[in-house]
């Protein structure tokens, strides 16, 4: 198993992180890491997602929304086959400050017994795939006007 986790501060309220994270007929506009989502804002909704690694072909997979609490949680947990094989979960905190910015905590677990290999083969664009969603969050919610 492995486990990144990132906390960042953002420079924006906590419903404009929201807003962003949860409209994903936008995404394309701002994530390199996710440039292809679809699926309804709903637990219990089964996302479509493209999951693009750095100078690794595309992926395309299904993840179950498993948390919404809005202006604080989003979470999303998809598998290939079986949890046993090959699953990941991606959650997104948000965590309102008192100056009415927002750190945002975003963690990927990542399971199976597949997953050595997979990390074999990917190496570090797993860890840039992360940061580069961070980063791209990040510039989108404090550029927004």
């Amino acid at each position: 198993m492995t486990v990144m986790k990132t906390t960042f501060p953002v420079a924006a309220s906590a419903a404009t992180v929201w807003g962003i994270l949860v409209d994903f007929k936008r995404w394309p506009e701002w994530n390199p890491s996710v440039p292809a989502i679809s699926g309804d804002a709903r637990v219990g909704s089964t996302l479509s997602l493209t999951l693009a690694m750095p100078r690794r072909p595309s992926a395309k997979v299904k993840a179950k929304i498993t948390e919404l609490d809005p202006e604080r949680r989003f979470s999303w947990h998809g598998n290939i086959g079986v949890d046993r094989f090959f699953a990941g979960t991606r959650e997104f905190a948000i965590d309102p400050q008192p100056d009415g910015t927002v750190q945002v905590t975003h963690v990927e677990t990542v399971t199976g017994l597949f997953y050595p290999v997979f990390r074999a083969i990917m190496g570090r664009a797993i860890q840039e795939h992360h940061d580069n969603l961070n980063t791209a969050l990040k510039d989108r919610a404090e550029n927004m006007k």
